[in-house]
């Protein structure tokens, strides 16, 4: 079988998740760096964004298909066959995508990091965010609700996992951590888990907490 090709950045959440997913598969893969909305990421995805998959004859944009495609084509055993939990990886994955990007990462990470740039003082940060940071936390605590074992949906590992760990890295590299953390517990306890698997720790430069901890160590 060929080797696939991903088109993303190490930076790129849903890049990191499909490089896991490849490494969790034992997949040999190629990464050829790509910006978003740069030339080469309106080539294989009109609205420039990443990773797109290359495979053979076919370039797959969007996650929800690519994933689709990784479990059709290369086969793999984080889709659960049970309806019950099938259902739950999907709500994660949807949680994560309409919830957690557009009120936690868009709502706190990105602020943040332009008030940093801004140099402004950690208590005015503070009072900047503090709406955001409750908004954000009420969501953090129906994350948590959800969460049903070890893993995010149970016993196993699934994508659910995969498509989580990359934001929640880099949202608990933000000195908003604790605040988190105390929010959502369980979810804490599975990042401190899952931080140490293999795949994470090989796919860890590049990414906004590496990036944010060697701005600290400066």
């Amino acid at each position: 079988m060929s080797t696939p090709t991903l088109i993303g950045v190490p930076f790129s959440t849903y890049t990191r998740t499909m490089r896991m997913v490849f490494m969790h598969m034992g997949q040999d893969y190629k990464l050829e760096q790509t910006l978003p909305h740069s030339k080469s990421a309106y080539k294989y995805n009109p609205f420039g964004r990443v990773p797109s998959l290359l495979h053979k004859d076919k370039a797959i944009f969007e996650t929800s298909a690519i994933r689709d495609y990784i479990d059709t084509v290369f086969g793999t055993d984080l889709t659960p066959k049970d309806l019950e939990t099938r259902l739950l990886v999907d709500q994660m994955i949807s949680v994560l995508s309409d919830y957690i990007f557009h009120h936690v990462v868009f709502g706190i990470s990105k602020p943040r990091d332009q008030y940093e740039k801004e140099g402004k003082t950690e208590e005015e940060i503070t009072q900047l965010l503090e709406t955001r940071l409750k908004r954000s936390g009420r969501i953090i605590q129906a994350v948590d609700s959800m969460v049903k074992g070890p893993f995010l949906c149970g016993d196993k590992l699934t994508w659910a996992d995969y498509f989580m760990y990359p934001a929640m890295a880099d949202l608990y590299s933000l000195p908003e951590r604790d605040f988190f953390a105390e929010k959502g517990p369980k979810l804490f306890s599975w990042y401190e888990m899952f931080e140490k698997r293999q795949e994470v720790v090989e796919t860890y430069d590049g990414t906004v907490a590496d990036i944010r901890k060697s701005k600290s160590s400066l």
